[in-house]
């Protein structure tokens, strides 16, 4: 079995025309038939950081906008994917960490003012979890530890608060809205609730 360690740090920094100011791209890949893709076309001030362990995991973060943005993502496994895109005047901040395999996960975040902040955490094998944020000031944790779990959360507006974890396998997706100001804790436990 071939293993390879690509390590690729890049700080942007001001004398080159295609230089974005203040802005960093970190990227470490250990297994095979990993892709990790980084697009940042004209946001400034962002870090964007995506690391890989195992066999053909996909990270991919797109960075647009004029705010500060910040992206951490880690893939545990195999056939892991996820999808971050970020956006807007204000700030984003997302933690997104995938242990096991054939998880997948996608985040929107577009804020237009005070920052928006995502923790994503999936442990098992074929979990699948999406989360939009827009707006400003709303903050998600969500958490998946078993197998085929789904989940899908929104947030409109200002000031919401979500906490949802599902623990077990087969559990439901509740499609949860927000659309300003409000706070929800969810714990999911067991077989197909």
């Amino acid at each position: 079995m071939r293993t390879c360690l690509v390590l690729l740090a890049v700080a942007f920094g001001g004398s080159a025309s295609a230089a974005v100011p203040g802005s960093t791209a970190y990227v470490a890949q250990i297994g095979d038939g990993q892709i990790a893709t980084i697009t940042r076309p004209g946001a400034r001030g962002t870090y964007a950081d995506i690391r890989q362990q195992g066999t053909r995991n996909e990270g991919r973060i797109s960075q647009t906008g004029d705010g500060a943005m910040r992206a951490l993502v880690s893939q545990t496994g195999d056939t892991n994917i996820v999808a971050a895109r970020q956006s807007g005047a204000g700030a984003n901040d997302l933690m997104l960490f995938q242990n096991g395999a054939a998880n997948a996960a996608a985040v929107e975040q577009s804020a237009s003012a005070a920052t928006n902040y995502a923790a994503l955490i999936q442990t098992g094998a074929n979990n699948v979890m999406t989360l939009a944020q827009s707006g400003s000031d709303n903050r998600a944790t969500l958490s998946q530890t078993g197998d085929g779990n789904a989940m899908t959360a929104t947030q409109y507006g200002a000031g919401n608060r979500l906490d949802w974890a599902q623990i077990g396998s087969g559990l439901a997706d509740l499609g949860i809205i927000q659309n300003g100001g409000q706070a929800m804790t969810i714990t999911q436990v067991g077989a197909g609730r």
